[in-house]
Order: C-alpha cells, then structure tokens, then sequence
C-alpha cells in the first residue's frame, strides 16, 4: 500500500505512525511524499488558499489520480467535506489538542511586553491572542515547524504559538514552551487517515482506527460541515469522551479577539451517526445566535478581503 504525505520531517514521522497498525496487519506500506501548492508557496497567507486544503488539496488530487492507496493527514488541515469518492478511514489515538507559546526569553504570554511580535498563521489563534494581550504584534509566519523555529531564533518574531502535537511528535522540547488556554482548532492533534470509500485500505483502515478519537473527530468535521467554515475563521471547537458522553465545546471570535461567542453540548454518543448528529446540532444552535451569526459574516467577509 502506498500512502502519499507532504514532505517535511514531521509529516514523514506521522505517516510512519500510521503504517504502524497497518503494519501489524500484515500489509506492507510505503511512504511516498507528495509536494503540495501549501509547501511550495510558503510566503502567501493560509487564507489565501482558499480556506482549508493547502496541503491535503494536492494529495487528494494525486490520491484520486491513482499515486497512491491512501494519504496520512494532520487531520485539522483536512476540508470537512472530502473530495467526492474519498473519506476519513482511520485517526490514531489523540495527542495533546493543545496550543503553546514558545518564546526566545522564556515569557508566558502574560509577561511578554507590550508590542512584542508573535508569530502564527491561525487567524483563530491570533484572536485569541488578542483578546488576552490586545497589545501585541501578532504576524503572519509560513513555513514547516523547523523553519518557524528558526525564524524564532533568529530574532524575526519574539513568541510563536504552535500546537503541542507537533512539536511532541518531532521530539523538540523547549525550556521557553508555555501551554495556552484556547481552545484548539477542530481535530488538531489527530492523525488521519484518507483512502478511497470501498477501497480495501479503507476497510481496513476502518478496523484500526481508535474509535474514542474516531468519534470525537466525526463530530467536530459535522460541526464544521454544518457552519460551513474552514481555517479562514477563527474558529474554535473540541470533543471529549466522558465515559459514554459526548462533550463538544466550540467558539467563534471577531479577528480581533473583542468579541466571541462560546457554545458547547453533551449528549450520549455511542455510534457514528449519534456522533455527527452531535456536532449539526451545536452548529444550528451557532445558526439560531444572532451574535454568533454576525460574527461569522464578519470574518468571512475579513478573509474575504485579504490578498
């Protein structure tokens, strides 16, 4: 089975998570890496690729043109709609959700000074930097977590905010990381899997996938599916599992940070459809604010606007 991934060192170290179960079933994986628009343009903006599917939008081209069985994907840069004849197959066990800040002096974002420059692609992020430290220089940044950090020691930003996974992933452990309570971007932390539907590397697929995560991933994407958005919105959301509850908490924010409004529910889930029910009904009660429902015109119409 070949499974295509984006090039850089830790999209190769996800891959090869992946092939591991699949591994233990007797097939044998290869790894091929896949050059995406994403990787090649690292100067425009994220939303200037039209939302979501920078780096999986190539893969799954080259998946639907028989380059490969299937793609591993960071599962939060992945469109919640998949392209026609293509679905989520499988998704590791969670890792850390969460987002950090990593400073060249050893700063929380409370003590970093006023005006400081900090680094992230994520307009959600930059929300909620802002509504903390509305004081601060937040920048876009590109390029692979290597080439971030490096900017990052090379003085060009103060701070970067990154996302726990990644950096647990590639083994980089930095005396100047600082955990931050924001709510993650819908499936960050999860690796996932993307195979044709009746393929047998579906199927397959399917019989390893962890099924807690699995659910929490179905969803966050029905959420996402339901409000319409994509990684130009600063958008929040995250699933847990509590023994046989569902708890799916969520957030939109103006690009500023100055207004947001946070919606969560929990329900018993045990299926897939009980799953994606959950997350289409947070997202009609998104529909039914009138806060909420101004807010998302307001950053579609920002994301619209950029160059």
């Amino acid at each position: 089975m070949k499974l295509l991934t984006r090039g850089s060192t830790l999209a190769l170290l996800q891959a090869e998570r992946m092939a591991v179960p699949l591994r233990e079933k007797g097939v044998a994986v290869e790894i091929v890496p896949w050059s995406t628009r994403g990787d090649r343009d690292t100067v425009s903006p994220l939303c200037s690729f039209g939302g979501m599917g920078a780096f999986s939008g190539c893969i799954e081209e080259a998946l639907l043109c028989g380059n490969g069985d299937g793609a591993v994907h960071s599962l939060k840069d992945v469109p919640s709609c998949c392209r026609d004849g293509l679905e989520i197959a499988s998704v590791l066990p969670r890792d850390s959700a969460e987002d950090v800040l990593v400073s060249r002096k050893g700063h929380t974002l409370e003590t970093l000074p006023e005006g400081a420059v900090v680094g992230t692609s994520s307009p959600r992020r930059k929300a909620q930097l802002l509504r903390v430290r509305p004081c601060l220089s937040v920048r876009e940044i590109r390029g692979n977590l290597t080439t971030r950090l490096k900017k990052l020691e090379d003085g060009l930003y103060d701070a970067l905010v990154l996302a726990a996974a990644g950096l647990e992933r590639m083994g980089i452990r930095s005396p100047g990381t600082k955990s931050l309570p924001f709510l993650p971007a819908p499936c960050q932390g999860i690796i996932a899997l993307e195979a044709p539907l009746d393929s047998p590397l579906f199927s397959l697929g399917r019989s390893v996938a962890h099924r807690e995560t699995f659910l929490c991933s179905l969803a966050e994407r029905s959420l996402l599916r339901t409000l319409g958005v994509g990684c130009h919105v600063p958008f929040a959301a995250l699933a847990r599992m509590e023994g046989r509850i569902l708890v799916l908490e969520a957030e939109i924010l103006d690009p500023h940070g100055r207004e947001s409004v946070r919606l969560s529910c929990s329900c018993p889930v045990a299926s897939d459809e009980e799953a994606v029910r959950a997350g289409a009904a947070l997202g009609e009660r998104f529909r039914e604010s009138p806060e909420a429902v101004r807010l998302f015109a307001e950053s579609l119409a920002g994301a619209e606007g950029r160059p």
